[in-house]
């Protein structure tokens, strides 16, 4: 796979430089230090995608209903800060300025996945690349007392435990379902090494960050996938290399670190504070239960913190779940614009037109979201950031997939070298 097929053989067109420019940012977000990767996409994505859709070289659906309750949502957070945030103008202006500025990434997001979903082998096999080479410059870089008894970090986006492995399941799962999901997707040998050699070192990676929710939802999704790939493709190879990995992680943390005492390790951290920190929102709501604190306002001044969190000597700076995040920034009503969002794009899979294993595929992803953001993050609107990639990604992907084989965007697939893209 090589970035001539990723972004076409017709020469680098504007949109395909945006294809090229995701590429180069999705690597980066894993292999380069954090500031890089946040810098690259104000510099080249961001622009880019406002030069093409002021010249229309390329068009997003303006009443396309996830994009536009997206932009509502973040118009909504960047306005009614200034109404109910007591903090200074420069709090507000950055709350403000973070809302626009997920507005516009989103649009650049809209404009790039088009491009995904009409090559999806080329794109399935870069996401599992990339995945492969961030989980082994995580495993490579780090002390070997970190891979047994402290908690992985990766590097730049993946720097953070939790967010880290969230990335890197996002990746696998993407690319599984890109370049195995597709009604003729090719089962050949070098396709199926780099899924197998994929899966076991993020696997590794997941495991040795010791994070709860990413290992469980990795779990989750490889009993599904073993699941899938048994009654669809009946691919005794792929078969036998699933669970070969499977196999490997598991003597790979018996033989280094002892089943019993890895289990410990999880169990030791409790619930890591995250039922007293719900317990604090749940019974010290905002300042107007429909409108939220603001996003201008720092989470260290409001109720919850100030009357339960920080009495008890817990030094927390936010909700560790989007749903009560949105709940204390945007409140009621930013939370119901946030439940449409996830609504929308599971209904969207639920009712696509494709074939049954695809249809469980893209609600196993949907899945992945929900299990990946409901207990640590707390926005989905902020500038540059992790849930970007681990957040916005599946729900951009699942919903532009599914609304495309409904006919409800232009399906159409582009040919890619000699090979024509299946729909």
């Amino acid at each position: 796979m090589t970035f001539e097929r990723l972004l076409g053989s017709r020469g680098l067109r504007d949109r395909q430089w945006l294809s090229g420019f995701f590429a180069c940012w999705l690597l980066l977000a894993v292999l380069a230090p954090d500031s890089v990767y946040k810098h690259f996409f104000h510099a080249t994505i961001l622009p880019l995608s406002l030069y093409l859709l002021i010249s229309r070289k390329q068009k997003v659906d303006w009443k396309d209903p996830f994009l536009g309750l997206f932009l509502v949502y973040c118009v909504y957070m960047s306005i009614i800060t200034w109404v109910v945030a007591n903090t200074s103008t420069a709090d507000n202006a950055q709350a403000s300025r973070w809302g626009l500025e997920a507005g516009a990434g989103m649009l650049a997001f809209f404009l790039w996945i088009q491009e995904v979903i009409k090559k999806p082998r080329e794109w399935g096999a870069f996401f599992l690349s990339a995945a492969l080479v961030g989980a082994l410059a995580g495993l490579v870089g780090a002390p070997v007392e970190q891979l047994f008894t402290g908690r992985l970090e990766g590097i730049g986006a993946a720097e953070h435990s939790i967010q880290g492995a969230s990335i890197l399941i996002v990746f696998l799962a993407v690319g599984m379902f890109l370049l195995f999901g597709q009604r003729d997707s090719r089962m050949n040998r070098k396709s199926i090494a780099l899924g197998l050699i994929a899966f076991f070192l993020v696997s590794v990676f997941v495991v040795s960050t010791k994070s709860r929710a990413p290992i469980v939802a990795l779990a989750i999704y490889v009993l599904f996938f073993i699941s899938l790939i048994t009654f669809k493709t009946r691919s005794k190879l792929a078969l036998g290399g699933t669970l070969a990995v499977v196999a490997g992680l598991i003597g790979l943390v018996h033989g280094f670190i002892g089943i019993p005492d890895f289990i410990e390790q999880l169990m030791s951290r409790g619930t890591s504070y995250r039922l007293d920190i719900w317990a604090a929102y749940l019974k010290h709501p905002p300042e107007s239960i429909l409108l939220g604190n603001g996003a201008g306002l720092g989470f260290e001044f409001t109720a919850p913190h100030q009357a339960y969190l920080a009495p008890r000597g817990l030094d927390i700076v936010h909700p560790h779940s989007i749903w009560l995040g949105a709940y204390a920034e945007t409140g009621l009503i930013g939370v119901a614009m946030q439940f449409g969002l996830l609504i929308l794009v599971a209904w969207a899979a639920f009712r696509c037109p494709c074939a049954m294993s695809q249809k469980l595929h893209l609600l196993m992803i949907v899945g992945l979201f929900v299990m990946l953001t409901f207990s640590d993050e707390y926005t989905l609107l902020i500038s540059v950031h992790p849930i970007w990639i681990f957040g916005w990604i599946p729900l951009v992907l699942v919903w532009a997939w599914a609304r495309a084989r409904s006919g409800e965007t232009d399906p159409e697939p582009r040919v890619s070298g000699s090979e024509e893209e299946t729909r």
